[in-house]
């Protein structure tokens, strides 16, 4: 059975001209903590690990990002620097410098906030977010991929979206897609990230047009030369199971942690994607560890 901890606090903010959903943990004088979600997911992944975060005496931030959950919508397809804006704004919104949580998609968005904003970060902790294999990020013909990024478009924004008959059925698609990730996860993620449909049924929240991607690619070289800018302390954890959207080589994984100066990495036994998820005690102990080094000053 599942037992989590509903959020403390729930609330709007609007930044980036924007509306973000934001949910909070823990005492709101303490020092702030920002948890950045992975695609497709929404704030209230982090109900189980916000909590323990909080209670080592942080007050703690998850939102859903733009075009995710209960938030506002993407403006024409994936914008990272849009997405790092928001970020970068909601942490000075809570009182910067914060100390950065990010997963996957995240992971990548709070070292993004670190290398351009290093002001406004003490710390990050990156899971299973160091960014995708090289070779998808290659494009050899960029006009081919922009009008096929039009083309894309156009066919995503007037198809229907996809609807489901009950939350059970959006759990078992979710369970199908990572399935390493527990039922009870799948069923509160999609309980958490849906809505009833105008027919009856259920929607995810999540804005279809996150399905378009970008329509500026950027390469390995922008990834490595990023990270090379990251001032604070970064602690890095990864899975030790294949899985889903874990697609990273060993050396390529290896050279984007050379490029962080001041990292420490840990390999997680027992999970994959879902570091935190999966093995929440291992995933606690290393930030414990990690913090009690003294990143916060």
């Amino acid at each position: 059975m599942l037992e989590l901890r509903e959020p403390d606090r729930a609330d709007f903010v609007d930044l980036n001209r924007t509306r973000l959903r934001v949910w909070g943990w823990g005492d709101p004088d303490a020092p702030p903590v920002v948890c950045a979600h992975g695609g497709w997911d929404h704030g209230r992944m982090w109900d189980a690990f916000a909590p323990r975060v909080a209670a080592l005496g942080y007050q703690v931030v998850a939102f859903d990002q733009r075009g995710h959950g209960d938030s506002g919508r993407l403006p024409s397809g994936t914008s990272w620097l849009t997405w790092n804006l928001d970020l970068a704004l909601l942490a000075r919104h809570v009182g910067a410098p914060v100390g950065l949580i990010g997963h996957s998609m995240g992971g990548g968005q709070v070292l993004s906030v670190a290398a351009a904003f290093p002001e406004l970060v003490s710390w990050v902790v990156n899971i299973d977010g160091l960014g995708p294999p090289p070779e998808m990020m290659r494009v050899v013909d960029h006009a081919a991929h922009a009008a096929q990024w039009l083309s894309d478009a156009e066919r995503i924004w007037w198809e229907p979206q996809r609807d489901y008959e009950s939350i059970a059925d959006m759990a078992e698609r979710r369970k199908a897609i990572n399935t390493r990730l527990p039922y009870e996860w799948c069923e509160h993620l999609a309980r958490h990230g849906s809505v009833p449909a105008p027919s009856g049924r259920r929607v995810w929240k999540s804005d279809q047009i996150m399905r378009l991607g970008s329509p500026q690619p950027f390469d390995e070289a922008h990834l490595l030369a990023q990270y090379a800018q990251i001032e604070c302390p970064v602690l890095v954890l990864t899975g030790a199971e294949p899985d889903q959207w874990s697609f990273l080589a060993p050396a390529d994984r290896s050279r984007r942690l050379r490029a962080i100066v001041r990292h420490e990495h840990h390999v997680v036994d027992g999970a994959g994607h879902y570091v935190h998820i999966e093995q929440p005690d291992a995933a606690l102990d290393h930030l414990r560890s990690f913090l009690a080094r003294g990143v916060d000053g």
